[in-house]
């Protein structure tokens, strides 16, 4: 019996770099450079360092920092109604201790920080979380909306330090929704439950209505933001506008949507102390480094009033004509001081004293680690 001419030879099958089979159906993989895993990005983050600033937004850094040489110079002394040469002779007679003590409590604060980005992203290392939390907060401070080119660095050099790309946005996210939380939320919410029960036991401290009002505003859009970003957080409102775009999203987004959903609510339940934690150990040293500069000056402040000067601040450093509201904040916190009884030239010594803290030390760091970023930083997968 002869046998049947052989026929074509079947083609040798397709290494399964991209898809898997199983029962008929085609699965795309879900690997960390798949399209569907970068499709939220323009581009990856690991390839190039974020664009730097332009001609643009270089003018409006230098606007803002007249703006907030303004405000100290000129802004200062109105709000609290000491001259120029009182205010010197209060700082020539602060304690050596003081500056130093400052400088501590920043960097303290800027540690804490990281350690919070640090919790938020599995798998990093301490000198690249250190090295991108200082560029971000730099990037802050130093630039009108500086804080998105701010996260850009932060997610750059994490990426680059060989973490998966979806790990630390995910991160990012949660860190940054922790941040919110406490500074712009719980911090408010106590300051002024502070100043309620202050007002309470000593009647003869009162702040200013006006700021109070001001600063209620600005935290009650913290609130809202929060609650929005609670609200988009439910899967069941996530996957109904997802659904109502997915002619607008690249395919294969919407699952990987969901997907990175699911791992930011998994960290924020599991990982929360440890998230949390930190954030309020900065605050807290913020805290010491106000009261501190209080008592450098010689005042005394009940320690009521204390916190709910140091709410007010946070809340004004939220208001977007400066970068985290450097200047408005000392100033009306110096405001403040002069409302609960400090002297003029003190309060006003007080606040350029904890300036330190709060601008220069991170100015600072970020100023030597934005160019370490971009120039050392290691390229490995």
């Amino acid at each position: 019996m002869s046998e049947a001419p052989p026929g074509p030879q079947d083609p040798a099958p397709e290494p399964p770099e991209s898809a898997e089979r199983a029962g008929g159906t085609v699965r795309p993989m879900q690997a960390d450079h798949s399209p569907e895993r970068l499709a939220l990005l323009t581009e990856d983050l690991g390839a190039a360092p974020p664009e730097r600033p332009g001609a643009g937004r270089l003018l409006a850094a230098a606007a803002s920092g007249l703006l907030v040489i303004a405000l100290l110079v000129w802004g200062l002394p109105w709000a609290t109604g000491a001259s120029w040469s009182e205010i010197v002779a209060s700082l020539g007679a602060l304690p050596w201790w003081s500056v130093p003590a400052m400088i501590v409590l920043g960097a303290g604060a800027l540690l804490l920080e990281a350690m919070t980005v640090r919790a938020a992203v599995p798998g990093s290392r301490p000198s690249p979380v250190l090295q991108g939390h200082a560029a971000s907060q730099g990037a802050a401070l130093a630039l009108p909306g500086g804080s998105v080119l701010g996260l850009g660095l932060l997610a750059w050099v994490l990426r680059r330090s060989g973490i998966a790309l979806p790990v630390v946005l995910t991160g990012i996210l949660a860190a940054s929704l922790v941040e919110m939380a406490i500074t712009s939320v719980l911090v408010p919410l106590l300051g002024a439950g502070s100043y309620l029960l202050g007002s309470a036991l000593t009647p003869a401290g009162t702040l200013a209505s006006g700021w109070l009002w001001a600063a209620a505003v600005a935290a009650a859009g913290a609130v809202i933001a929060l609650v929005l970003s609670a609200v988009l957080l439910r899967r069941g409102v996530l996957t109904a506008l997802l659904a109502q775009a997915d002619g607008m999203l690249p395919a294969g987004a919407s699952a990987e949507i969901l997907h990175q959903r699911e791992a930011l609510v998994g960290m924020l339940r599991r990982r929360l102390p440890a998230l949390a934690l930190p954030t309020l150990a900065a605050r807290t040293l913020q805290l010491a480094a106000l009261w501190l500069a209080i008592e450098s000056v010689g005042a005394e402040v009940p320690a009521l009033f204390v916190l709910a000067v140091f709410a007010l601040g946070r809340v004004l450093a939220l208001v977007p004509l400066t970068p985290g509201g450097a200047g408005i904040s000392e100033t009306v916190s110096g405001a403040a001081l002069v409302g609960l009884g400090v002297g003029s030239a003190d309060a006003a010594a007080a606040m350029l004293l904890l300036l330190v803290a709060m601008l220069v030390v991170p100015l600072l760091a970020g100023a030597v680690a934005v160019p370490a970023a971009l120039t050392r930083t290691p390229a490995r997968r």
